[in-house]
């Protein structure tokens, strides 16, 4: 239907370029062609690299934070109301004060993906955490057992479900955070050459980018998913552990 409608100019080719269109850009894209002084490789490289550290950062801290308040009410009342304040700030106002802080640089973007991840992992963390059944945890201590025992043997497995689920969701908003990052100050990535190309109004290296992007994410999200299958391997049933933000 999209190409028919562009050969019919219903719809402008400038604008929406052509299936075959799209196919062709992508392939000489993938092919080594030069998108204004950089390869798509180079600019896939460097939204990777933007995405694998503010994704790490942002995991490790999720957990950490998430797992220290559920484990601790004081802590919990005291913070919480502070991270729910700032969880619902839209992150795209955020992001202008890592620039502004941080530079133009990589380092930006490290802030965006991580506040992006950041906010996904801890909730479901904190919830798999907090959904412990306490009885386990106080028959284990009655037995014996030490608390780092009990948190390794019971806790963090009990957790591991909703823990895997952040992390996997965490992998397209790490994508997101570091285009947004991108659209607002860089001069290479897979952001900034979406933006570029809209702007020069060149559609089908636009799509082609996206078609990128988007076979990026689902192929991090497979890997994620066999990573977790093998994790969570002794799981008789996997149930839906997710957390709905």
């Amino acid at each position: 239907m999209w190409q028919g409608l562009a050969a019919g100019k219903i719809l402008n080719p400038l604008l929406f370029s052509t299936p075959v269109g799209v196919i062709t850009r992508l392939w000489s894209f993938l092919g080594g062609e030069v998108i204004y002084s950089r390869t798509i490789y180079n600019h896939l490289s460097t939204t990777l690299q933007e995405m694998a550290v503010g994704y790490v950062a942002g995991a490790v801290l999720g957990v950490a934070i998430g797992f220290a308040l559920a484990r601790s009410q004081t802590m919990s009342r005291i913070f919480e109301p502070y991270i729910l304040a700032i969880y619902s700030v839209p992150k795209i106002a955020l992001a202008p004060l890592f620039v502004l802080t941080l530079g133009i640089g990589i380092t930006s973007k490290w802030g965006v993906v991580s506040m992006e991840v950041f906010f996904l992992v801890f909730f479901n963390t904190f919830s798999g955490v907090r959904n412990i059944n306490e009885e386990f945890v106080q028959l284990a201590l009655i037995m014996g057992a030490s608390k780092a025992q009990v948190t390794r043997q019971i806790i963090l497995p009990a957790a591991a479900p909703y823990v895997m689920t952040g992390l996997k969701m965490g992998v397209p908003f790490s994508m997101i955070g570091a285009i947004i990052g991108e659209f607002i100050a860089s001069n290479q990535g897979l952001g900034w050459l979406i933006l570029y190309s809209a702007s020069n109004f060149d559609a089908s290296a636009l799509f082609a980018a996206i078609l990128i992007l988007v076979a990026v994410v689902w192929l991090l999200g497979q890997l994620l998913g066999l990573l977790e299958a093998r994790l969570l391997r002794w799981q008789p049933a996997r149930q839906d552990a997710s957390v709905q933000i």
